[in-house]
């Protein structure tokens, strides 16, 4: 273990096997290319896997894959639709995905992670970057696991996301996070980026 190291308390076991795979596949480099993921290492949470390639052009990420659960919490598929309009209802979104890929970044959001009309979900998100074959920043990579319940009963997720961030190029200003006091019934577990 270096003295560098991210650590990062992800909750649900299904993000930290997906993070697992992204972090054993960027090897020695700072992020992985898109042609290292490898969806037969995470086949048992491709359902809730999604991905989006970033246009310069149009300053918007466009969506590639989407899981069977991602699917039905948004009503389809993603393929080529414009992130903004997918995630009308957060409006933050964008800007996270962007400073996830420009930074670049990990993001892990723990919390209400969706409302529209009558429906919400609550869980935990974790937003990866991914490179081109050139090795430039591309697009991101992520999984949501959710449930329509109510997994916390005080503090800030019961409102919205909390956030927790982890600057891949600047260690010493990234994050070391806990899970919030509303959320320690669920597992926590530190998983180690290095």
């Amino acid at each position: 273990m270096r003295s560098d190291d991210h650590h990062i308390a992800i909750n649900s076991p299904r993000l930290k096997r997906v993070f697992g795979h992204w972090h054993e596949a960027r090897g020695n480099r700072l992020i992985p290319t898109w042609q290292d993921i490898r969806p037969a290492k995470i086949k048992a949470e491709l359902p809730i896997v999604w991905s989006y390639r970033y246009d310069a052009m149009q300053d918007e990420f466009l969506g590639g894959i989407a899981g069977d659960a991602i699917q039905r919490l948004l009503g389809g598929p993603i393929k080529n639709a414009q992130l903004r309009k997918v995630h009308d209802a957060d409006p933050h979104l964008f800007a996270r995905a962007k400073q996830v890929l420009t930074r670049p970044a990990v993001f892990l959001g723990r919390g209400l992670l969706f409302r529209r009309r009558d429906r919400q979900c609550y869980g935990e998100r974790l937003i990866l970057p991914f490179a081109g074959e050139n090795g430039r920043a591309e697009g991101i990579f992520g999984a949501t696991d959710y449930k329509f319940a109510l997994l916390y009963t005080s503090g800030p997720e019961t409102h919205g996301e909390v956030e927790h961030w982890f600057d891949l190029t600047n260690p010493a200003r990234s994050l070391s996070t806990k899970p919030s006091e509303s959320a320690r019934h669920l597992t926590n577990e530190t998983v180690e980026v290095s």
